[in-house]
């Protein structure tokens, strides 16, 4: 009875302030720095700045939570109850404590001090919004407190970009992690205007070759530095598009039994279909047109090294460069943004699948599904794998396969042949083309038809179908 007596007395103040807002009362608007305060020190509950706890403080909350108005500077001073969320529950605890007694705001309080549990920011962009678990761009699950927070800081870093003095370069490819995998939302694929180039050579023997300056070339340096440049000696140059991040921690989560369960490198079955997982210091290789990087931790410090020329600490990923030569102290990332760079990425969900609300529009792209599976395309496709979490519907064994074109030379990448390229997942393929590692297909069909070795005779039975029943076939991958 108390606690109900308590919630209706802070309502019925929570009237009064509004209408006080409403009315413009200027004790909302006063906001003052904390002096020579370090820009993490404050007041909680403190939320315009002003060095004191008020009933302007509550306003200024108030304004914030539902009028719209500024952001308060010090974002994690309205967070009165120190539970990582600013909602109006902080705003009962200050009016609680102001007018009843009780619910006294969290430390630091009464004096400024630092934050004892750093998340909201403080004079600092606020962190992300958290979107619902399962929705496109949103994590693979619900997260609890903790997790949340390493999800949204991480979502922030993903998002921002690094400058020179924060490491940036020399060479480079984009400037964050946002540049590139932004479509159909932030962590999605990459269009054909931020492509990796990679280089090799043919030998006149007809060995393809690494040169010593590849395999790869950055598209971008830094201010004073010379672009970087295609080895004069190369006559392979192939470019590898962009892939989409949604979904790829239940990937990286899967057990190793359930990809090699589908791995058939001698074809001892002999259906055409020779599958195989590279081996790497012991570890599967994952990730990658060419399955090149075993873990989601390595594709992280892969890909800041590789395509921004930021320093990890190389204690916390194999793939990791710890120290380069510019002038910024390594490693350029500190250590827990890195941490939760990596959790963030683990933990977006798969995009989620389309379906018209017409059945008969539902009914053929089941009908696709199944010419799908007949023509023999889930042999490599394959639907789902058995995930500890549940089953993982990427469409894909992530295996190798001599799949690629034999007119069109391609580099190799570690124990990858130049023709083998991993089985790519077709969830989310709807937001993903131009098709193949180097988006030489402009439609689902020309993905189909550039298709080759291994799967030259699904290529051949798709063809031998009526055009009715390939457009099914293309509806269904297009409601990926």
């Amino acid at each position: 009875m108390k606690t109900i007596l308590k919630i209706s007395n802070a309502l019925l103040l929570l009237g009064i302030i509004l209408l006080a807002c409403h009315l413009g009362s200027p004790s909302a608007r006063g906001r003052v720095e904390l002096g020579d305060n370090p820009a993490n020190e404050f007041i909680r509950g403190d939320a315009n700045d002003d060095g004191i706890l008020n009933i302007s403080d509550a306003v200024f909350m108030l304004s914030f939570l539902f009028l719209g108005d500024e952001q308060p500077e010090c974002l994690t001073a309205t967070d009165a109850n120190d539970d990582g969320t600013a909602n109006i529950t902080d705003v009962i605890v200050v009016l609680n404590f102001l007018f009843m007694g009780s619910d006294v705001p969290a430390s630091p309080f009464p004096e400024p001090g630092e934050d004892p549990t750093p998340d909201l920011g403080c004079r600092e962009d606020p962190l992300p919004y958290l979107p619902p678990a399962g929705s496109l761009g949103g994590p693979d699950r619900d997260l609890n407190d903790l997790e949340s927070l390493s999800w949204r800081r991480g979502r922030l870093i993903f998002d921002d970009f690094f400058s020179t003095t924060a490491g940036l370069g020399p060479l480079f490819n984009g400037d964050s992690c946002r540049g590139c995998h932004l479509t159909p939302i932030i962590g999605g694929a990459g269009g054909l205007d931020v492509d990796v180039v990679r280089f090799a050579r043919l030998e006149e023997n007809g060995e393809v070759v690494q040169l010593e300056s590849g395999p790869a070339v950055s598209r971008l340096s830094i201010h004073g530095i010379s672009r970087d440049e295609v080895n004069s000696e190369a006559n392979i140059i192939e470019t590898r598009q962009t892939p989409s991040l949604l979904g790829l921690g239940m990937i990286d989560r899967l057990p190793r039994e359930a990809i090699l369960a589908n791995a058939d490198p001698a074809d001892a079955d002999g259906d055409g279909i020779s599958g195989r997982a590279p081996e790497l210091n012991g570890r599967i290789g994952r990730f990658g047109h060419k399955a090149g990087v075993p873990s989601l931790q390595d594709f992280c410090a892969d890909a800041l090294i590789n395509e921004m020329g930021i320093t990890v600490n190389g204690d916390l990923a194999d793939f990791a460069v710890g120290v380069d030569t510019d002038s910024v102290n390594d490693p350029e990332i500190p250590d827990q943004d890195f941490i939760d760079l990596v959790f963030f990425t683990s933990h977006l969900a798969p995009p989620p699948r389309s379906f018209p609300q017409d059945a008969s529009l539902r009914a053929r792209i089941g009908k696709g599904e199944e010419n799908f599976i007949e023509i023999g395309c889930a042999s490599c496709h394959v639907s789902s794998l058995a995930g500890a979490e549940g089953p993982v519907e990427a469409y894909s064994d992530f295996l190798l396969h001599d799949v690629a074109d034999p007119d069109r030379l391609n580099v190799p990448e570690g124990d990858a042949e130049p023709s083998e390229f991993r089985t790519a997942p077709l969830w989310g393929l709807r937001f993903t083309g131009p098709y193949m590692h180097d988006g030489a297909a402009e439609s689902a069909r020309d993905a189909i038809l550039l298709h080759f070795g291994e799967a030259t005779a699904a290529k051949t039975a798709f063809l031998s179908l009526n055009f009715d029943e390939q457009s099914k076939l293309i509806e269904f991958l297009l409601s990926l």
